[in-house]
Parts: structure tokens; sequence; C-alpha cells
């Protein structure tokens, strides 16, 4: 008996320090548990707090900020910098400190797998019985940066164009206005397309690029350089710029007329350690970059590319802010090594007080270069500067002055690092014509200038979109043009006269950029509202691509329909303005 309580108690003792050993092993897994959320839950604090100091200085505080009563006083169509700002904070990762766009590609090709997988239940958005179905607007355009006239259209009526949010079209006659565009591809819809360009050695081969990199952050990012072989029917995305953050922001593609060789201008996705220009000397299957950090140039974000008429190649580096501050380069050849910095403060272009430089050359005349200078402190523009050397030395040229006392001697309005452009005659090396919130020609080398639209149609001038990003000469011709802007594509037949007409080509054009929309609760009611980038609120009201109807103007913010009385409806202007319907719609008035 005494053996077995013996036994038993050393059982017990044996037990007893089991769970002893077990309760310890979990008090200590707890306190482990317990530490590690406490470390977590410190963590979690310790990220909001560095996000709350990122955002207060964040890309868009680096811009002058105006009270409300500043605001207000700035025609509504003429601050994309607000949306910019509201999207970028409403869209950014904060562990990263950028939209991360690019993920809409992955989604895109994760809804088509379960599409054709049938996966998607039926009645939910997408599937079978309740299928996604574009509704437009068939009557209005988005911002287009990208535009080329087709070199394999005998006619040279045949013009594409690329949505900086809305993807890649084509026109079969930009000469009528009764024409209409046709998209290439649905997934291209949900790409920015910034450059296009062709092989004048083989020009059914074309690129364009992505990524709209001017740091307006409504701008959808990139994810490198498409190519077609056989005249823009079919694309391919070159795996040597995919997911490359020197190829997040393509600026601008030129091809050499006699190499062949393609040359890219980049803002990277870190844009101060990635970007610059990049060659390919075989059609994009690799890429060696030949200025930018590293390889020359002080800082790396190419703003443009051009190629002068002997063939020699220019860039500009440095974009928007001055720290991005670097200059013009020119190049004989295109090597590493080859660059030369033109701007050097004596010989009349200055070292510094500028960002963004847009450069323009003479198709007549190899010599003749014109640059237009972003200000780093107003963020306007600098100044007009002319070489008639080939950028050995540089004269400034007088200033277009806008008739809308609202503009005036800054024709950008203080956005040249948004909407910058400029382009010479191909057959007169004096005439140039330069795009800021409205279009100005000079027929005596930037002596003197003439406005030939406004934004709105006013001061005697014709209607054209407000922000000008692109201008072609219709080949063969130096009297017909097109422009692009925050509102499509424009035409006109004659630009050479003192009166000049526009017409717009926006029909079927669907790249309007949208920021948010506002749905109507009745059953069956074909109504809702849709506020775009510097396009107003849009009305929708039938079904369909269809007709809409812009019931209050400027960049449309965030619409709103009262769900339990759909009579009282709102629109906004981003940042400053809101407008309130009473009556369903039929009219909005300013509160």
């Amino acid at each position: 008996m005494s053996g077995t309580k013996k036994s038993r108690s050393a059982y017990k003792l044996a037990f007893s320090g089991l769970l002893a050993i077990l309760l310890c092993a979990v008090i200590g897994l707890m306190q482990f548990d317990y530490f590690e959320m406490e470390s977590q839950e410190i963590d979690y604090r310790k990220a909001r707090q560095e996000y709350s100091q990122w955002l207060k200085k964040h890309p868009f505080k680096q811009r002058e900020l105006l009270t409300k009563q500043d605001l207000k006083k700035i025609p509504k169509k003429d601050r994309p910098d607000l949306a910019a700002e509201l999207n970028f904070i409403q869209t950014l990762d904060p562990a990263l400190g950028y939209p991360p766009t690019e993920r809409a590609v992955e989604a895109y090709h994760q809804a088509i797998s379960m599409k054709k997988s049938g996966s998607v239940l039926e009645g939910v958005p997408g599937s079978s019985t309740t299928p996604w179905v574009e509704r437009g607007p068939s009557n209005v355009g988005g911002r287009s940066r990208a535009i080329m006239f087709d070199p394999n259209d005998g006619t040279s009526r045949k013009v594409w164009a690329g949505g900086v949010a809305g993807g890649l079209w084509h026109n079969s006659d930009i000469t009528s206005g009764a024409s209409t565009w046709t998209n290439v591809d649905d997934f291209f819809d949900n790409m920015a397309i910034s450059t296009i360009a062709y092989d004048p050695n083989s020009t059914t081969t074309f690129y364009f690029g992505t990524g709209e990199g001017t740091f307006n952050v409504d701008a959808v990012r990139g994810d490198g350089i498409w190519k077609s072989t056989d005249g823009g029917a079919t694309w391919a995305q070159l795996p040597s710029t995919s997911g490359l953050n020197d190829f997040k922001y393509v600026q601008k593609i030129v091809v050499h007329p006699s190499t062949s060789d393609v040359y890219a201008a980049t803002r990277g996705a870190s844009p101060s350690s990635d970007g610059g220009v990049w060659r390919s000397t075989n059609g994009g299957t690799t890429w060696t970059k030949v200025l930018g950090v590293g390889v020359g140039a002080v800082v790396n974000p190419a703003a443009d590319l051009e190629i002068a008429a002997d063939g020699d190649i220019y860039a500009s580096m440095g974009l928007t802010f001055s720290v991005f501050t670097d200059g013009i380069y020119h190049s004989a050849t295109g090597n590493p090594g080859s660059w030369t910095k033109l701007n050097t403060g004596a010989n009349g272009f200055p070292t510094t007080g500028f960002s963004r430089i847009e450069l323009a050359t003479a198709p007549s005349d190899a010599d003749y270069i014109y640059a237009l200078a972003q200000s780093t402190t107003t963020f306007g523009i600098l100044g007009i500067y002319k070489s008639t050397n080939g950028g050995t030395t540089w004269s400034t040229t007088a200033l277009p002055v806008d008739a809308d006392p609202g503009i005036g001697a800054d024709f950008t309005r203080g956005q040249a690092w948004y909407d910058l452009i400029a382009k010479v005659s191909p057959t007169n090396r004096d005439t140039v014509f330069v795009g800021g919130i409205d279009i100005f020609r000079s027929g005596d080398g930037g002596a003197t200038w003439s406005q030939l639209s406004h934004w709105t149609g006013s001061f005697g001038f014709p209607d054209v979109h407000a922000d000008q990003h692109g201008m072609e000469f219709r080949p063969g011709s130096s009297t017909q043009m097109i422009f692009s802007h925050d509102g499509s594509i424009d035409y006109s037949a004659d630009v050479t006269g003192a009166s000049v007409a526009f017409g717009v080509r926006e029909a079927t054009y669907n790249t309007t950029q949208f920021y948010a929309g506002a749905l109507h609760p009745g059953s069956g009611v074909d109504y809702f509202l849709g506020g775009t980038q510097d396009n107003g609120s849009q009305q929708f009201t039938t079904p369909g691509i269809n007709m809409t109807t812009e019931v209050t103007g400027g960049d449309g913010g965030y619409p709103h329909i009262d769900q339990s009385s759909p009579l009282v409806q709102a629109t906004s202007f981003t940042g400053a303005t809101v407008n309130r319907s009473t009556n369903g719609g039929t009219s909005f008035t300013f509160i």
C-alpha cells in the first residue's frame, strides 16, 4: 500500500510538474503573442505617424498653396493640380507612397480568367446575366498627349491618338467633322498612352509608351513600351521594359530616321534615382541608358527628345520641381559619353531656375531649336529660348500674352509643368506654334505672337479646349495641323490665316477620365452623374454609349444623388465648389 501511495504521489508530482511546464509554456506563448501584438501595435502607430508626416510634404505640397478665395477666382477648367492631388491621396498605397496603378494589369487578367473559367457567380457584375456595359460618353473626349499621322495611309488622313487614361484609338479621316474613332484593344483602355512613334525605315513598325510622368497624379502609372509590326493591327509589350522602374513613365519616343534606333525619354517610378534617355539598337529587345544618372547628366528624369533635320539628337533633362533641374543635351551619335550640355549660363540659357523643358526643332533648318522652360518658382513659363546655331548660343524670344486677363503673360497660367508644347513649321524655321492653356503662333521666330484660340471661345477667338499637350502637321502640309489637349483632338485645315478655324474630333473618342459616379436609386431609371477630369460633371440619361450633358464645369470631382430623395443632387469642382440641384438635375446652383 505504501508503495502504491508513493507511486501515486510521484505521479501527482510529475503531473504537477508537467502541468507547470505546460502552464509556463502557455503563459510564455501568451506573453510572446502579447509582446508581438504590442510590437505590431507600436509599429502600426509608428507607421501612422510616418504617414502623417509624409502627407505634410508629399509632391503636391510643393506647389503654391492658395486660399479658397484665390481658388474661386481661377476658372474651373484650369486647375488640374487640385484634381491630381485629390486623386493621388485617395489612390496611393501608404506603404509605397504612390498609386500602384500597375496592379490593374493583374486585376484585368484575373477578371478575364474568372470569366473564361465560369467562376463569376451569376448575378454578380461581370457575369453572363449582368455583364459590364460601356456607357460613354460618345461626345466628350479626354486628356490626350500621344498623336501621330499614320505613315501607311497614302491620303495622310488616318490619325492615331492615345488617351492618358483611355487607351489607343485611330480615326480614318481626321479632316472630316463627321469622322469617328475606333479603339484598338479593350485592355488598353486601362492604360496611359503618353507617346507614339513609327520607324521611318519600316513604316509598319510602331511604338507607344505608357505612363504620364509630369507629376499630375491623376495620371495613370505606366508599365513600359508596346510595339506593333503590322501597322498597329496588333501590339505586344516589350518584355525588356515590363516591370522596370525606369520605364514606368515614358515621356517621349523617337525613332532615328537613319539607324532605326529607338530612343525613349523616361521618368522612373522613383524620380530621384530612375529614368533617363534609353536607346535600343535592336527594335526594343534590349535597352541601354545613354543619358542620365551615371551616364553624363546631373539628374535623371528625361522630359523631351527631338531629332533635328541632320539627324542630331536633343534631349531635355529635369522635370517639374527644382530638385530635378538640369538642362538641354546634344549628341550626334546618341552613344553614352557623346552628350554635351548646351545650357552653360554664359551662352544665353540659364543653368538654374527651370525644371521641365519642351523642345522643338525646325525640320527645314537643323540649326534652329526652340526651348520652352518651366519656372521652378511659379511653375509657369520662365522663358522661350531660341538657338540658330544648334544650341551653341541662345536668345530669349518674346512671350505670348493671352487676351484673357486671367491668363495674361504666363500663357500656361502656372501650369508649364503640365500643359506645354511647341512645334515648328516643316517649311519655315521662323514659324512656330506654342501651347499652354491656349494656342499661339509666331511668324518671325518668336519676336511677336498671335493668339489662335481660347479655351471658352471668348475674346474673339475660336473655342479649343484648355491645356495643350500635342501638335502635329499633316504630312506634306505646312498649313494643316492637329492638336491634342484635355478635351480630345482638334483639327485645323489652315493655321496660317489671320483667323484660324478649328474642328473638334471627339465623336466616339471615349477617353474621358472619370473620378467618381452617382447612380439614381429608382428601379429601371437610366440616370447617373459622373465627375470627370477637366470635362465637368456629365449627366447620363439614356442606355448604351450615348451623348451626355455637362451640367456643371471644371474638374468634376464627386457627384451625389440623394438615395431617398433623388430630386436632390450635387456636383463638385475638386477642392473648391459645390453645386446643388433640387429638381432632379434639370438645373444646378452654386452653393
